[in-house]
Parts: C-alpha cells; sequence; structure tokens
C-alpha cells in the first residue's frame, strides 16, 4: 500500500495505491463538496437521538460535515485496514478528527470480538453509514464482513431510492389491519420445507415439484414472480411472499386465483399488488425501517430481516415459521444460459455475457457463471445466515446458477428421497 497526499482545486487529500488499483479518497476535485453531499444523503434515512457508526476513516472530511449537521450525536469511526490506521494517526488529517468532542476513533483489528458483533447488533443498519472509499481499502481477512457491509450499503441506497414509495405502502398497508406472523411462529416445525425462486434453473424443476406437491409431505412456499410457473404447472404453494414497493410488481398477481394460499408481504410492499390477493395475507414488519420497527415492538411481532431480495427475506421468514429442514430451487443467483428468470414469470429476459462483469463459482464447481452485483450481495447473505444459524439443514437444489458456500448441494431427486 502506498500513501501520499494530493493536493485538490480546494483542500488536501489522500490519494492509495492499493491492490492494484489508484483510489483518491472523497474527490480528486472537491473533497469538501463531496464529503457535503455524502453526509446530507446519509441522514435523510438516519434515526434520530441515536448513535452513529461509520466505516472508514477516508480523509476525514465526511466526519467533520458529519459533527456540523449532528453537533451532540455520539459518532464511532471504525477503521478495518491497519496500515492506513496507523498512517492516519500519524498525518496532518487526525488532530481535525480527534479534537472532535462527539466522535471516538477505532481500529477493528483491536476490538474484542463482543466490541465487533456489537457493531452489527447495536445499532440499525441506517445508523451505519459506509462510505465507499472505506471499503475500498478493506483488507482480504475481513471480507465475510465486507460482504455484509456491501449488502448493507446496497440495502440502505435502496431504501433511500425507493423511501417515498415505501412510507406511502406503509401507511395504506397498515390501514388493512392484517395480522403478523406471531401466531404462526413455529406451525411448520418438523416438516421440509421448499423455498422456491423464479430463477432460470426452476424450469427443469417444476415436473418434480408437481410430484412432490401431490404428495404433499412438503412445505412450499415461494416468491411471487415464481407463482405464476408454478400455477401453470398445477402446483399451488402453501403460501409465497412479496416485498418490493413499486409500481408493475402486481403483474406476479394479475389473473392469479389462490383462495386458500396464505401472502405474506412486507409492510411496505406495493399497496396495489397487496389487495389484488383475495385470500389469507399475513403483514411481515421489517427490520431496517423505522415505521414498521415500531409496530412490530407496539404489536409484540417479530421482525424480518430482508436481505435485500425477496428470497433472503422468505428464507428469513421459513425459519421463523419454523423450517429447520429447508431447499433452494430456482436460486441461481446467476444468469444460467444466458437469462434473468425463469419461463414465463413476468420479469424475464435475456442477458449478454457482455453486460455482466462478475464471474463466480458455477453449482456444479466444474467452472464460472456469470452474475451481477445484486445478486453476487444475495449470494453472499445466504451464505452468511447459512454460517450463522449451523443448527439449519440448509440445502441448494437448484442445480444450477452459482455455488453457495455453506450450503449442502444436492439434487432435488435426493432431498425429496431423503425427507419425503
Amino acid at each position: 500500500m502506498k500513501i501520499t497526499i494530493v493536493e485538490t482545486r480546494t483542500v488536501p487529500t489522500i490519494k492509495i495505491e492499493y491492490n492494484g488499483k489508484n483510489i483518491t479518497f472523497h474527490s480528486k476535485y472537491d473533497p469538501l463538496h463531496e464529503a457535503k453531499i455524502w453526509c446530507e444523503n446519509s441522514i435523510a434515512k438516519l434515526k434520530k437521538d441515536r448513535n452513529i457508526i461509520v466505516i472508514g476513516l477516508c480523509a476525514g472530511y465526511h466526519i467533520q460535515a458529519l459533527v456540523k449537521l449532528l453537533p451532540n450525536t455520539p459518532i464511532t469511526i471504525i477503521e478495518f485496514n491497519d496500515i492506513f490506521f496507523n498512517w492516519f494517526k500519524n498525518s496532518p488529517f487526525y488532530q481535525s478528527i480527534a479534537s472532535l468532542q462527539n466522535v471516538s476513533v477505532k481500529q477493528f483489528s483491536q476490538l474484542t470480538s463482543a466490541e465487533r458483533k456489537n457493531i452489527f447488533t447495536s445499532i440499525s443498519s441506517t445508523n451505519l453509514l459506509i462510505h465507499k472509499n472505506g471499503l475500498d481499502i478493506f483488507p482480504s481477512e475481513f471480507e465475510n464482513i465486507k460482504a455484509v457491509l456491501d449488502n448493507i450499503k446496497l440495502q440502505n441506497g435502496s431504501m433511500q431510492n425507493q423511501l417515498e414509495n415505501m412510507h406511502s405502502n406503509f401507511n395504506k398497508n397498515i390501514l388493512l389491519n392484517d395480522k403478523g406472523i406471531n401466531e404462526l411462529t413455529n406451525i411448520y416445525k418438523g416438516k421440509p420445507m421448499i423455498l422456491v425462486s423464479a430463477g432460470p434453473s426452476l424450469d427443469k424443476q417444476l415436473p418434480l415439484l408437481k410430484t412432490i406437491r401431490e404428495e404433499n409431505t412438503f412445505i412450499i412456499g415461494t416468491v411471487g414472480t415464481a407463482v405464476k410457473p408454478l400455477l401453470q404447472h398445477d402446483i399451488i404453494p402453501d403460501f409465497f411472499a412479496i416485498i418490493d414497493p413499486n409500481k408493475g410488481n402486481d403483474k406476479q398477481l394479475t389473473n392469479v386465483s389462490l383462495p386458500e394460499t396464505t401472502f405474506f408481504y412486507l409492510s411496505t410492499a406495493y399497496h396495489r399488488t397487496v389487495t389484488l390477493h383475495e385470500g389469507p395475507r399475513r403483514i411481515l414488519w421489517q427490520a431496517g425501517f423505522e415505521e414498521a420497527e415500531k409496530m412490530a415492538s407496539l404489536k409484540e411481532e417479530p421482525t424480518i430481516q430482508t436481505g435485500g431480495s425477496v428470497a433472503t427475506a422468505l428464507l428469513d421468514l421459513m425459519v421463523q415459521l419454523g423450517g429447520e429442514n429447508i431447499a433452494l430451487v430456482g436460486q441461481d443467483l446467476a444468469f444460467t444460459d444466458g437469462k434473468s428468470h425463469a419461463n414465463k414469470t413476468h420479469a424475464q429476459k435475456e442477458i449478454k455475457q457482455t453486460d455482466v462483469a462478475q464471474r463466480v463459482l458455477n453449482y456444479h464447481q466444474t467452472g464460472e457463471v456469470y452474475t451481477g452485483k445484486s445478486l453476487n450481495l444475495y449470494r453472499k447473505w445466504f451464505e452468511t445466515f447459512a454460517k450463522e444459524h449451523p443448527k439449519l439443514q440448509l440445502y441448494n437444489c437448484t442445480e444450477g446458477g452459482a455455488y453457495i458456500h455453506n450450503w449442502d448441494h444436492i439434487s432435488l431427486q435426493h432431498y425429496y428421497l431423503k425427507y419425503r
């Protein structure tokens, strides 16, 4: 790592040569303006009067700007790169941070295991502020933590972009007065479950899924996008879930009749889609959205970890419903055969290899498969979830797409014979 101080049009900043990349912190033109914009965007979703954790020292301008906006809020800065941390403490940038009364600076490698865990459990994800430059110099030894932070950053960014829709849907959905899931806790305990997603590999699993459904010994939960492909093969799921707050996802339920199938929806899901279902409905309160957390507390309901996608949210839901043996189907997390989704889904489109830059280990560990940034983050979420729930029996039966570490990879036929 090579660290130098460089001049810009306004104030000096820091340039890093790290892992073959040249990184200029904040901006090579106007670091103060970048720091100001970053802070304004970050505090828009903050839970007020709560502590804040910031990932990344950078050149410190974002911290100074944050203190100007929140002079009485305790702010903890976490730096993961030891080499940079030690350099920073002896640099001219340090004193401007050390003199701030409500700011403490910590080196991640020196924290106890309890303190490390506390970073992710003591505050809401909305109050965990992640500066991109902090991730740019992340040491490889903390790759798993970086994956978690990437996912939080993605979710927070997605939430920020959709905040108006989310609030509007939330206010309409709570007027429906639908029940939550507290009374359903462990309702499926001891029963094998299958989580159906709408990846390209779903198509080849539909015949066996139909057989499994006819025997009715497995609990089948599905994402909303996969509902129509299942129904076209006479497969009626036990329940399905939708979390998308945006217009357009109502296509998932248009001309769909499931009068006896439970629909689980996130409190911020697109309201029109929610009202299309004529069968039983249950509302889910998601962690990380302040209004939902307040309602969950008021109603003594659990919250759902969304993970950024409907499948990740559905997995957390299944565990709360008692799932201990869970198989993924159609969870490609990659563009298998150049497709985004299974046939007969409203979201299916062809993906050109030139449109994607990332490749990951394929399901069969025989080569690589193309994926997208969001899909890759979801894959890492699944991997982390499995690692954090070692008592669960988790199987990837997609038989296509990306390999998911920490999951057992077996065929759907094998899973079916194992638990029938």
